[in-house]
């Protein structure tokens, strides 16, 4: 029989200084919770969201509303204050097989605990986690450095693949200038709809640290600002490096219609002269193969080849023209 996938798997460490953090089990991890001492991290990855949703209302007892949210990955991330729980998402980004996959993570803020919910495997996550729980001091002193520190490493994950689609703009930018034909108006609205869905995912992030910097936040100390100010400004440079670019694929995409459609004008005119040509000739043999009776010169033995000169001759004095007024 198939391995059944478990519906949930929860992570969790307390630490109580000075003791060095421990990992607990779902049950202690829940004690831990409700004791309201010390310093406590739990990690949920939820495969059914049901029994995800269930243990997060009734062993947490964390407000629907935000539970809701939190499992659903179509809800648009808002900052959200439940009594006295802090709720807010964010989606962290990966690059898998030349694209951006982003994955929603929901945080639950309290004074002595963070609690980290998504539906996929975020490594970044993972990292963390085991990082905290060796240098606690260091990494995360209380849950609001907890918070900066992964909306900060959230944040950095977007410059690659923006730095990538930024690349990729002025590679398409350059090739659309340069003449090439190997640029396909598919390859401009592919990096310009990722560079949207960029946008859209970075936009709402940005809206929640300014709310948390705006805000009276008694779960946010003073000394966390500073930190949360600078996730904020590296926010600001992710959506304003995708608008820019955005604008500069807009004209890009200007430039190629311009470039197809001079192109085809040349097409056009091109058949338009070997046309006049061959209409000329068409003329003069439409002329010379009339067949009446008292037709002038039907019975010259040089009838012939006058027809088949005269052709050659328009043809290279029309060509000719064409060449003088550039329209070849």
């Amino acid at each position: 029989m198939p391995e059944q996938i478990p519906s949930y798997q929860l992570k969790a460490a307390y630490w109580l200084p000075p003791d060095a953090p421990v990992l607990l089990e779902e049950d202690a991890a829940i004690q831990a919770f409700a004791s309201g001492h010390g310093l406590l991290w739990v990690d949920i990855t939820a495969h059914d969201t049901r029994a995800a949703s269930m243990l997060l209302s009734q062993s947490f007892h964390f407000h629907p509303l935000a539970v809701e949210d939190a499992l659903s990955p179509y809800e648009r991330p808002a900052l959200q204050r439940h009594d006295d729980v802090l709720f807010l998402t964010a989606h962290a980004v990966q690059q898998q097989n030349g694209e951006e996959v982003y994955t929603e993570i929901g945080f639950f803020l309290g004074q002595h605990f963070l609690v980290t919910v998504h539906t996929e495997a975020v490594p970044l996550i993972e990292y963390w986690f085991q990082r905290w729980t060796t240098q606690p001091d260091k990494v995360g002193k209380t849950s609001a450095h907890l918070l900066h520190l992964l909306l900060d490493a959230i944040v950095d994950e977007y410059f690659p693949p923006g730095d990538t689609l930024e690349e990729k703009s002025d590679e398409l930018e350059d090739a659309i200038f340069a003449g090439s034909r190997d640029v396909q108006v598919g390859d401009i609205l592919q990096v310009k709809r990722r560079l949207l869905e960029m946008r859209q995912h970075i936009t709402p992030l940005r809206d929640i640290l300014n709310a948390l910097l705006r805000r009276d936040m008694e779960l946010i100390p003073d000394e966390v600002v500073p930190y949360l100010q600078d996730v904020y400004d590296h926010t600001l440079r992710i959506a304003e490096l995708a608008d820019l670019n955005r604008d500069i694929l807009a004209g890009v995409l200007d430039a190629y219609l311009s470039v197809v459609s001079n192109r085809l004008n040349e097409v056009m005119r091109i058949l338009t002269v070997i046309s006049t040509v061959l209409m000329s000739a068409a003329l003069i043999a439409g002329i010379y193969g009339m067949n009446f009776v008292h037709m002038p010169e039907l019975r010259w033995k040089a009838g012939y080849p006058l027809a088949a000169a005269m052709m050659v001759v328009v043809g290279v004095v029309e060509w000719y023209i064409f060449k003088r007024k550039g329209w070849i």
